[in-house]
């Protein structure tokens, strides 16, 4: 008779949705023992942006969350699980080890552990944030003056603002607008607990609006028409300050009318599929998954497509106020302020401000 191995799997649920599986606890624990996102990351094996969401989405199924900053930390981040992270981290492993005796038998050996040590390498320049073109040309331009390794990780506003805060980043490209005050970025640093730390560096105005097919078949021109039965848009990820625009345009209608907007988003064709950067919704509408985009004129002239604005906002960087004597932001600024970067940038659509460059915040 064949020799049967048993193969088990174990995995926490809340509300019938897994939270926590073998995959998930290899990434907790990694921050706990490397004291970095971005550490823990490259040793498992699967990218920050990765990372960032299994623990974005573990904190809002329990509605707590499983990770806040420390100071110092091995590979220089500044993450650590909290007490929630480590109790629930720790459920997992005493559910696994109680599933593998009652399967493999009570003389197995206890499973301790997901994570295995070992050396990582680290970039020397992090860009957490918002996605735009104009950090591509900043990059770009910086490795021509001198070579080192670094990461641009597309996450979205919010998630940059929190790596700040964590000690991620070197810096975070944001565009976020208060619809209290109508001023971007500034009032958010509060919000994300970095207003004591962080200094904002002005940086330039972008176009946004719809992206459609070439010749606009659709005949889609304002916010209004997201709400026809016969469009399909393509939205971006909470957290993103595109999301954040659209839905403030998209709430200002809705109210107008005397609607509620929980209620009528819900019947938006498409607005629950979400697109992590402004190329993937290009490509959605590009290959006609969609009518419509909301995003910026470079991503729609990429691919060939229309564009309507519908506003303008500022893309601003955050970078940690103690970091702003190192070399490599040093140089970014540098660039940012480069006669080569305002030419590349218009070419992309982005319009230059006079104080581009000049820090219009710190602590």
């Amino acid at each position: 008779m064949s020799q049967f191995t048993p193969r088990y799997q174990v995995w926490l649920e809340v509300n019938g949705k897994r939270v926590v599986g073998a995959s998930e606890a290899k990434i907790l624990e990694g921050i706990q023992k490397l004291g970095s996102f971005m550490a823990a990351s490259k040793a498992v094996g699967v990218s920050y942006a990765h990372a960032w969401n299994v623990v974005d989405d573990i904190s809002k199924a329990i509605g707590k969350p499983i990770v806040e900053a420390k100071k110092g930390g091995e590979y220089g981040g500044g993450t650590r699980l909290t007490e929630e992270g480590i109790a629930l981290l720790k459920r997992y492993y005493e559910l696994e080890n109680r599933v593998r005796e009652t399967v493999l038998g009570a003389s197995s050996k206890p499973f301790k552990s997901r994570f295995v040590h070992r050396k990582v390498s680290l970039p020397e320049f992090t860009v957490i944030g918002s996605d735009c073109i104009g950090l591509s040309i900043l990059v770009e331009l910086m490795l021509k003056e001198r070579e080192f390794t670094y990461d641009v990780v597309r996450v979205g506003s919010a998630a940059g603002l929190s790596a700040i805060m964590l000690g991620e980043a070197d810096v975070a490209g944001i565009h976020l607008l208060d619809e209290r005050t109508g001023e971007y970025n500034t009032p958010f640093l509060k919000r994300y607990w970095v207003a004591d730390k962080a200094a904002l560096i002005r940086g330039y105005v972008r176009d946004l609006g719809f992206i459609v097919a070439k010749g606009n078949p659709k005949g889609i021109r304002t916010i209004q028409d997201l709400l026809r039965k016969d469009v399909k848009m393509v939205n971006r990820t909470l957290g993103s300050g595109t999301r954040a625009l659209l839905d403030m345009l998209l709430r200002r209608e809705v109210e107008m009318r005397g609607l509620k907007f929980n209620e009528v988003v819900k019947k938006i064709r498409g607005y629950s599929v979400e697109a992590s950067s402004h190329a993937e919704v290009a490509d959605s509408v590009a290959k006609g998954e969609a009518d419509v985009g909301f995003g910026i004129k470079y991503a729609a002239d990429k691919h060939g497509l229309d564009f309507i604005t519908a506003a303008q906002e500022h893309f601003d960087f955050v970078v940690e106020e103690r970091r702003l004597r190192k070399p490599l932001i040093r140089l970014f600024i540098e660039k940012l302020t480069s006669k080569e970067f305002e030419k590349e940038a218009e070419k992309a659509g982005l319009h230059i401000l006079k104080d581009i460059g000049s820090v219009i915040y710190r602590p």
